[in-house]
């Protein structure tokens, strides 16, 4: 019972979330977590393809982050390859923001719950299997419930949002999704 309503993989997402925590901390006391970030082109932030979903500038930030992460996450753990899926969707995400984004330091998981958007809606699409629409819906009905709206945060060009990250996080899910189709 306990594996239908927490997915062993789930523990990976709260491990993160963990992790985000610890950065802020960090930064709290004056660590430069924002070097961990990523500026596009500068090999000084390559490191930031990596890190950069880790790191947020602020508690807001992290809380609407985290919410977006876990709900997309959990839903996302439930699906195979969910691991596999992660660190590439992490990397590609990462290495996109980095070749092609815009000024700024771009730090935030936002990139990263895009992803998982994106692969959730390329796994209903692609695969087209009960469990992918169902994964969909659920996704659709927590977000409403949570007041997120995935497909407006996507399209969000406000001047302080990496646009570049949720594009390129929602592009990654989807080529995965379908590159791993059956």
């Amino acid at each position: 019972m306990s594996r239908i309503l927490f997915p062993k993989d789930f523990r990976y997402i709260i491990g993160a979330s963990l992790i985000m925590i610890g950065c802020m901390l960090l930064g709290f006391i004056g660590v430069p977590i924002e070097r961990l970030g990523i500026v596009a082109l500068e090999e000084d932030y390559l490191i930031g393809i990596v890190t950069a979903p880790f790191v947020h500038g602020s508690w807001s930030h992290l809380s609407g982050n985290l919410i977006g992460l876990w709900i997309c996450g959990y839903i996302a753990s439930r699906q195979p390859k969910f691991k596999r899926v992660s660190v590439a969707i992490v990397i590609m995400t990462g290495a996109l923001v980095w070749l092609f984004a815009g000024d700024g330091n771009h730090i935030g998981s936002s990139g990263v719950v895009m992803g998982y958007y994106g692969y959730l809606s390329g796994v209903a699409v692609f695969q087209r299997h009960l469990t992918g629409i169902i994964s969909l819906i659920a996704l659709a009905i927590l977000t409403y419930l949570a007041n997120i709206n995935l497909f407006g945060t996507l399209f969000n060009f406000s001047e302080n949002i990496s646009t570049e990250s949720h594009l390129f996080g929602f592009l990654s899910g989807l080529l995965l999704a379908y590159a791993i189709r059956s």
